[in-house]
């Protein structure tokens, strides 16, 4: 991996196809924050970078691959904290597992699983969200998989009966305990068959803010797989 330190060197890095936003959620306080974003450019190249206030986030201490916070870092293949984030295409649910993401090996890339799965650990708590940028014509479609599916009563039910295509309505949950913001996917009928996810939240919050129509429609069902791949929604909007 290179570091590029001068203003000459960052100018020359190649336009970016595809961007994801790295999110950090703070242990203590539980809030999520922006700290940087990671690249695809159009060269096949990966790039890291720092949000320019990095330096002022409370508690935030720089990722060891990735000490320097006032440089990008540059790649030729996907860094490892990035790619310990995916499932290992050698293991024997791999199929099912792109089939839970609408993918298949074909046209899978590294970006979208990310975008699509929000690239968990159970040994860290950050997160890829996808840039939900606008096109020239002001469209924006972004995807996530819904939450705490396991949670929901009678979603099990529920999702059996949803197919693919339906549109979906986000509600509010104030009541919730663990967060007073959570937003229920629910079906037209009203009844709810996850979550959005927590780290989701604030850029589909400014999405909503921006957008003169917004929807949310199931792209992927697959109620017989794990909790977390069981159903897959689409966001489609348009900014203007």
């Amino acid at each position: 991996m290179s570091v590029l330190n001068s203003p000459t060197s960052v100018e020359s890095l190649s336009a970016v196809a595809r961007r994801l936003i790295l999110v950090w959620q703070n242990p203590d306080s539980r809030q999520f924050v922006r700290i940087g974003h990671l690249d695809e450019l159009v060269d096949g190249r990966y790039a890291f970078g720092y949000c320019e206030d990095i330096d002022s986030i409370s508690d935030f201490h720089p990722l060891v691959q990735f000490p320097d916070t006032s440089v990008p870092y540059v790649s030729d293949s996907l860094p490892a904290f990035f790619g310990n984030r995916l499932m290992s295409r050698h293991r024997a649910s791999y199929h099912r597992y792109l089939d839970a993401l609408g993918l298949d090996s074909s046209v899978s890339t590294p970006m979208e699983v990310l975008a699509r799965t929000g690239g968990p650990r159970a040994t860290d708590t950050f997160h890829l969200v996808d840039d939900f940028r606008e096109d020239a014509e002001g469209r924006v479609v972004g995807r996530f998989l819904a939450s705490g599916v396991r949670h929901v009563a009678n979603s099990g039910d529920n999702l059996s009966r949803l197919v693919a295509g339906t549109g979906l309505r986000l509600v509010a949950e104030p009541d919730n305990p663990r967060n007073a913001r959570a937003q229920l996917v629910c079906v037209d009928g009203g009844a709810p068959v996850g979550y959005v996810p927590d780290w989701l939240l604030d850029d589909l919050e400014d999405l909503r803010s921006r957008a003169s129509r917004f929807e949310v429609i199931a792209e992927q069902v697959s109620p017989d797989a794990e909790p977390h791949l069981r159903l897959l929604c689409r966001i489609e909007a348009t900014v203007r």
